[in-house]
């Protein structure tokens, strides 16, 4: 611009500094770059602030912690540890992190949402996926259908939780299809799923309107599974009639004692007395996993105790723990329980393949004949707790076959349930290690069967091979070998179990309480179980981090004409919020009294704080304290009193802003600066 233009703009639009001399300017513009410098400051701090609080809300998911615990414990805990090591300074910083309740809750679902785009980005781009359903009712007694998923990734395979769905009334199959096809739509194709396990529910397994039936109508290539660590525990539920007396004895022991606190406490003390390895019960629940064998196991260890307990309170169980053939059959159970125990764990984990757990099973299975074999010829040095007890006593012939007996059941429930004719790795071990397959053993096209034996006698692919894991060698090979490799992945991609699915639902379980019986759950588990990392920078760089305004006020949603008012702080120090709060102090402890013995002011009404300015009448001071729930609500309802609809709807933030739209009006800044 021309300096004669300058001294034109000077002399016409601020002619009370035209005769300022130099030096004047040049100190306003270094006051000007310091303001400036001061705001970047100040965003940068509440920027961290910000980032520091997404953090944190993610570190409470996580932990499956109360949302109040931000503000009640994680802070003020903050502020301690910073003032005594950092000193006041610190304390400040620390205090402009936002943890309240409302805000946690707004950051897990800011989180949970980032998550799930990030995960359905990555599923998209997998050339196939595969599902883990199961369903259950939480503590409230809500159904919930838990949703896990398999895919492609970065050259690797990856398990994550799709969805949490609330089923609002029946769990049949058509409303689980439903509530599923509902949530897919738009967001997955059908066309990609090749797997999919679940439970043996009828819901889940009908053959006509179960759930995988209705996914295999609209997914042609996907393969339906039942969960492995399932069929175990059905098939090992059967046993003969006087090995199921005596579990049912067990029981009735356990709860005998468990079901009384008076027996509880005096059965402790007694156990302290005897010098007990253990001095208390495990509660026998058949819905658990392992709750057979360790009850069990718990029973033996205490037999002694237990007697002398029984004997004393005069009970007709007393007599069981002095009979040796029934503590042989209870060490019998002891070992058989803990060995399917022991299965059951080696089936369980993330990133399982069929290969893997069809080993487990042919071992147990080839096991079980073993064992029989072995009772028959006397030997029973496998089950080591019955062989301490038969040094010791000897039992009749009658035993061996009744042991034989359970054994022989078991080898059929196995192979009722796990099928030799069956077994996924029939005609499929060339998956698992290419170099060893040899041609005409397996069911296999002929250009697979050239693709494998061109990778049979490849050296580098071997070196490959054995250098990396079997899904990553069978993406790396993909692109020179399709056809073999999509059979491969195809066939390790899917769900042998639904073992994440049981562990979701303990997650549900210490999520929701009883005091946190209204939560909804979806967004704090795909927060707590997802190994996806949200994109911090992302979810910062979406919030505008402020530190001019004060406060700014907007209309943010409306129902039923009601307007909610959405008031939302930023603070450049702490002393701001701790005079909002001292207000909102004074404003809770008022006690209104309609009447004419109640302070009055400007035509009876009595103002909220000395020296706010605002006044209310006693009994609209009253209806706002009843509405009220939290210090937050109060805040609102005040705003909302102060500022009418009208004036809310088309206001601006007020400050600085120059000319202000056609149509918009500033809000009343006393009115604020009272509040």
């Amino acid at each position: 611009m021309k300096p004669s233009k300058f001294v034109r703009h000077l002399e016409s639009k601020h002619p009370m500094v035209k005769d300022k001399p130099l030096e004047y300017f040049q100190r306003k513009k270094r006051e000007n770059e310091g303001q400036k410098q001061l705001l970047m400051a100040t965003t940068s701090t509440n920027s961290s602030a910000l980032r520091a609080s997404y953090l944190v809300a993610n570190r409470i998911a996580k932990a499956k912690k109360p949302f109040t615990i931000g503000e009640d414990l994680i802070l003020p805990a903050a502020k301690d540890i910073c003032h005594e090591i950092l000193g006041e300074s610190a304390v400040k910083k620390i205090a402009k992190v936002p943890l309240s309740a409302s805000t946690v809750t707004r950051r897990i679902e800011e989180i949970a949402e980032d998550i799930e785009t990030q995960l359905l980005e990555r599923i998209n781009n997998s050339p196939w996926y595969a599902l883990q359903v199961d369903e259950s009712t939480d503590i409230d007694n809500n159904a919930l259908l838990l949703v896990y998923v398999r895919y492609l990734y970065q050259e690797d395979t990856h398990e994550d939780m799709l969805c949490a769905l609330s089923l609002p009334t029946k769990t049949t199959g058509a409303e689980l299809f439903k509530s599923l096809n509902e949530y897919m739509s738009g967001k997955l194709k059908w066309s990609f799923c090749v797997g999919i396990c679940t439970d043996g529910a009828a819901a889940m397994t009908g053959r006509l309107s179960g759930l995988t039936a209705r996914i295999k109508e609209v997914a042609p290539e996907c393969e339906s599974t039942h969960c492995v660590i399932h069929r175990e525990m059905l098939a090992s539920r059967k046993m003969p009639l006087e090995l199921s007396s005596v579990l049912n004895d067990v029981v009735k022991v356990i709860n005998h004692i468990k079901a009384h606190a008076l027996n509880s406490r005096l059965f402790e003390q007694l156990c302290e007395e005897m010098d007990a390895d253990h001095k208390r019960l495990i509660l026998y629940m058949e819905i658990r996993w392992l709750s057979r064998g360790r009850s069990l196991a718990r029973v033996f260890e205490l037999r002694e105790p237990l007697q002398r307990f029984l004997s004393e309170k005069e009970s007709p169980l007393a007599s069981h723990f002095t009979d040796e053939e029934w503590i042989a059959k209870l060490a019998y159970l002891c070992d058989i329980f803990n060995l399917l125990n022991e299965l059951n764990l080696s089936l369980q984990g993330k990133m399982t393949t069929v290969f893997k757990l069809a080993d487990k099973v042919a071992a147990f299975k080839a096991k079980l004949n073993l064992w029989g074999r072995r009772v028959s010829r006397g030997a029973f040095g496998m089950f080591h707790t019955l062989a301490g007890i038969l040094d010791e006593n000897q039992l009749a012939p009658s035993f061996s076959q009744l042991v034989q007996e359970h054994l022989s059941l078991l080898s059929e429930e196995f192979e009722r349930y796990f099928p030799t004719t069956e077994d996924p790795r029939t005609a499929k071990e060339w998956i698992r290690n290419p170099f060893v397959n040899k041609p005409g053993q397996s069911s296999m096209s002929m250009c697979e069967e050239d693709q494998l034996l061109e990778i049979a006698n490849d050296g580098g692919l071997k070196h490959l091979f054995e250098t990396s894991t079997l899904p990553l060698f069978w993406m790396k090979v993909m692109a020179e070998y399709p056809e073999i490799a999509t059979t491969a992945l195809k066939t390790l991609l899917p769900f042998p179990t639904s073992y994440l699915c049981e562990a979701g639902f303990s997650a549900v379980t210490a999520t929701k309480t009883k005091l946190r019986s209204r939560l909804d759950l979806s967004s704090t588990l795909r927060v707590s179980l997802s190994p996806i990392t949200p994109r911090w920078d992302c979810l910062v760089a979406a919030k505008q981090a402020q530190g001019s305004h004060r406060f700014s006020a907007a209309v943010i949603s409306e129902r039923n004409n009601e307007v909610c008012f959405c008031v939302v702080s930023y603070f450049e120090g702490g002393e701001h919020l701790e005079a909002l709060k001292a207000f909102l102090d004074k404003v809770e402890q008022i006690q209104p009294q309609a009447g004419p013995w109640a302070p009055k002011n400007r035509s009876g009404k009595q103002e909220l704080c000395p020296g706010s300015g605002l006044f209310l009448s006693s009994t609209h001071l009253s209806a706002i304290h009843a509405e009220a729930k939290d210090c937050l609500r109060l805040f609102h309802l005040l705003f909302k009193n102060f500022f009418p609809e009208a004036e809310c709807r088309h206001a601006v933030a007020f400050g600085k802003h120059g000319k202000v739209p056609d149509g918009k009006t500033v809000l009343d800044q006393f009115k604020v600066s009272g509040i």
